[in-house]
């Protein structure tokens, strides 16, 4: 299953790529600021298409589409593109994100950055790998050496979360940044980028940079420091790599 899940975010990424250079049309969702364009829904059909002729008795959850119910003890949860709005500015912070969860827990995630030539995956037990290559988290234990990553949700609730997760940190890490995309944000973290990450998206966004960023050595949890809940809709999400884990909550909790 991983090797599939590979070759078609290759493939979806080598498409996007392409239709940002070719030019790309967009229309406004439902919330203020949140954008789709044909890119998006073009790499969601070629992601659907090949993972349901590989596997056409399991569940899908998409971004775009919503959710394809088989009754399966295996859903596919993904993004076609994570990071949109990078995507569409020109940046190289966006993704092609698909992770497969098994009874309620993640067992396998693929992340692919096409801009950067990244390609990240991981299986439970086995390991977290970028382009073949065994990565771990951090060691960094002293928040002012640490550079968190950190993303604000839509328009409306942005001042909420600034105050509630920005606030707290500036002036105790090295450097707090943002990136636009939940999935780059993990896969950071797991490769020693970041040292933490923290971010509240949909279960799409993250079910493959979890499974990367814990493979990698590093711990998830929500920012409580419970373990995240698959089922939920939307969900507070807080990667690092594990040492200065229990200290950020502490912070974001007062």
């Amino acid at each position: 299953m991983i090797e599939i899940a590979k070759k078609v975010a290759i493939k979806a990424g080598r498409k996007v790529l392409f239709l940002r250079k070719k030019g790309l049309t967009f229309k406004n969702k439902e919330r203020l600021g949140d954008i789709v364009t044909q890119a998006d829904t073009t790499s969601e059909e070629i992601i659907l298409t090949e993972l349901r002729k590989h596997f056409p008795t399991h569940n899908f959850i998409s971004e775009e589409i919503g959710k394809i119910n088989n009754h399966s003890e295996y859903t596919w949860l993904i993004d076609p593109i994570d990071g949109t709005t990078p995507y569409s500015s020109g940046m190289p912070t966006f993704a092609i994100s698909i992770g497969l969860v098994k009874e309620g827990q993640p067992i396998l995630g693929v992340v692919n950055l096409p801009a950067l030539d990244s390609l990240f995956w991981a299986e439970r037990e086995k390991g977290a790998f970028l382009n073949g290559k065994k990565i771990k988290v951090s060691n960094k234990n002293e928040l002012i050496k640490c550079v968190v990553g950190l993303d604000v949700p839509y328009v409306g609730v942005r001042r909420e979360a600034i105050e509630r997760l920005l606030l707290p940190l500036a002036d105790k890490v090295r450097y707090p940044t943002m990136l636009g995309c939940a999935s780059v944000g993990g896969v950071y973290v797991a490769k020693g980028v970041l040292d933490a990450y923290i971010h509240s998206a949909h279960p799409w966004d993250y079910a493959a940079a979890f499974l990367i960023v814990t493979e990698a050595g590093g711990k998830v949890t929500d920012y409580n420091g419970k373990p995240i809940d698959w089922s939920k809709d939307w969900i507070d999400f807080f990667a690092s790599n594990g040492l200065i884990h229990d200290e950020i909550i502490s912070l974001i909790k007062q």
